[in-house]
């Protein structure tokens, strides 16, 4: 005890004793009591890279760009646009998928649009043109209707209760 300590003091001369820091640097320790975590995830991160870099090729781009792409645009499709279920009541007014060999009209189709999308927008993305959209189509829900004109997430919030599943249907004018 007493002989390690007399040992870090140096006599500077005149009787004056400095503490002599080179000696208390040596005598501080080597490894700190959390120095452990640091190697761990120096390691980890060394044997993350071994093994990306000896991957498959296709592992590699699918982890690099595939997955982070897929993630990338749901996130900014959720931000950028909203979602709407297109329900079609009449067997008359649904839209002609005699062209479609894979697929046809099925209800509930979702369909995306920008904020500022109309009614009419609504309509003409269902039957693939404004020229194919039959002239009686009205849209709403929960026994509202909804104008061409109008805004469709406007229409949605304030006629749907926030529910974006819409009906569209043939009126019959008497």
């Amino acid at each position: 005890g007493s002989s390690l300590r007399a040992a870090l003091w140096v006599d500077k001369g005149q009787g004056a004793r400095q503490p002599d820091i080179l000696a208390e640097m040596a005598a501080l320790p080597k490894r700190w009591a959390w120095t452990f975590l640091k190697e761990g995830i120096k390691f980890r991160t060394g044997r993350l890279y071994e093994t990306f870099w000896n991957s498959q090729s296709n592992v590699k781009y699918t982890v690099l760009f595939l997955y982070p792409g897929a993630l990338f645009w749901v996130r900014w499709r959720a931000e950028t646009q909203y979602k709407y279920n297109v329900f079609i009541a009449d067997k008359s007014v649904e839209p002609d998928s005699s062209q479609n060999l894979w697929y046809a009209w099925k209800n509930g189709s979702t369909f995306y649009f920008p904020a500022m999308a109309t009614v009419q927008d609504l309509k003409e993305s269902v039957y693939d043109g404004a020229d194919k959209v039959p002239g009686k189509v009205r849209a709403g829900c929960y026994g509202r209707m909804m104008e061409d004109s109008d805004n469709l997430a406007l229409a949605v919030r304030t006629f749907c209760k926030r529910d974006p599943k819409i009906v569209l249907w043939e009126e019959e004018i008497a």
